[in-house]
Parts: structure tokens; sequence; C-alpha cells
């Protein structure tokens, strides 16, 4: 004959097992948003004498006129390779035009864009946020929808084949998405 206290202590301590086990989850989830953001805040919160320079430019392009401006944009493609933090690994390529981003994975590497870091930080907080900005914009009269951000991540079976992304406007947002990016995929790179 069974005790009955003891048949309650033990669901008690099931249920306590389950809920250690969630805490877990999300102090392993909160953990990876803090190193996502302070990768976000070391990178912004320093220049490079690279973008130092490109700040310049753009600053001087804007005070002169027009036809600077749009000698910063050119409409030739250009491509930007997303390599791991140590500088060993290519990760994806980015390819921009005018506007335009497309991602293409590297042909090594295998992304489940179901985890944590790429779904929910780098498509839902980054991605997600500088769209729900654009439609505050677009609702404010300050752009047109056709010049609101816009993304589409393309995926088969949960692995990703491509990000698209439209409209990603200044050079912070380009910076911010390479870096999230590069740090995402880092997370969740698997060799094929």
């Amino acid at each position: 004959m069974e005790n009955p206290e003891i048949r309650v202590l033990l669901e008690l301590r099931r249920e306590l097992d389950e809920q250690l086990a969630e805490l877990k989850e999300k102090a392993d989830q909160i953990e990876s948003y803090i190193q996502a953001l302070d990768s976000v805040i070391g990178v912004s919160s320093f220049a490079t004498a690279d973008t130092a320079i490109g700040a310049a430019a753009t600053a001087e392009a804007l005070s002169t006129g027009t036809e600077d401006r749009e000698a910063l944009t050119p409409d030739e493609p250009r491509t930007i390779q997303v390599m791991n933090k140590p500088g060993d690994l290519e990760l994806a390529t980015i390819e921009l035009e005018a506007q335009s981003l497309t991602v293409t994975p590297a042909s090594h590497a295998i992304y489940d864009i179901k985890r944590g870091a790429f779904a929910r930080f780098f498509v839902e907080r980054i991605l997600g946020q500088f769209q729900q900005e654009d439609r505050h914009r677009v609702e404010n009269g300050e752009i047109e929808w056709e010049q609101a951000f816009d993304f589409e991540v393309q995926a088969d079976e949960g692995v990703l084949q491509q990000i698209v992304i439209r409209n990603y406007g200044e050079g912070n947002r380009l910076s911010e998405i390479q870096n999230t990016l590069r740090w995402a995929l880092e997370k969740i790179y698997r060799a094929r």
C-alpha cells in the first residue's frame, strides 16, 4: 500500500524539477541576449579608422549637396564576407545593392533558424525592431510604405537558405545587422 503523502511529495518534486529546467533554459536565453548586447555595444562604442573615415565622408557629402550623396550610394552591387569573431571562418555572404541586401549562408554551414540566438534575438529583436520603427515612421507620414524596412527569411525545414532585407536604411542599421548576424550565426553554426 502506497503512502499518499509520498505520492504528493513525488508530484511536488516533479513539478519543481520542471520549473527548474524552465528557469535554466530562460537563464541560458537571457545570457545569450546579454552576450549579443555586449557584442553590439562593444562594436558601437568605438569607431575604427575605416568607420571614422566613412562617417567623415558621409558628413562631408551631406554638407556639399545631392551629387556627392548619390556618389556615396552607388548602384553597383557590393559583397561583404561575414566572418566569425577570430576571422578564420566564413559564416555568410552579404550582397548589397542600393537599399537591399541578401544574406547567403556559407556553403559549408548549416544554420537551424529555430534556435534562440537567431529566431528570438536576430529576427525578433533586431530585424523586427527595425520593421516596427519604420511602420511608425510610415504612420507618422515621415516615409512611404515602399521605403519602409522589410525582410524575408527563407528556410527549408528550419535550415536557413537566404535572408532578403529591403530598405535597411542608414549605415548604423547596416552595421548593427552585420554585427548581430555574425553573432547569431556563430551561435547556431554547424558544419555540413
